[in-house]
C-alpha cells in the first residue's frame, strides 16, 4: 500500500514538473528556422501537450493518495 503510495506520488510529481518545464520553454524548444505563424501554432500545440502533462500528474498523485486513503 505504501509502495502505491510512493510510486504513484513520485511519478506524478515527475509527470507534472515535465509540464511545467515544457509550458514554461515551449517557444524555445522549437526551432528557429521555422517560419513565424507555424512556429506560433507549434508553440499552441506545445503548451497545449504540457498542460496535459500537468493535468495528469494532478491526477496520479491524487489516485495514489485516495486510494490509500481508502
Amino acid at each position: 500500500m505504501i509502495v502505491n503510495l510512493v510510486g504513484s506520488v513520485v511519478l506524478g510529481t515527475a509527470v507534472l514538473l515535465v509540464g511545467v518545464w515544457g509550458r514554461r520553454n515551449a517557444a524555445s524548444l522549437l526551432p528557429a528556422t521555422l517560419p513565424t505563424e507555424h512556429r506560433r501554432r507549434k508553440v499552441v500545440v506545445y503548451r497545449r501537450g504540457a498542460l496535459a502533462c500537468q493535468i495528469a500528474g494532478v491526477l496520479l498523485i491524487s489516485v495514489g493518495v485516495v486510494s490509500t486513503l481508502l
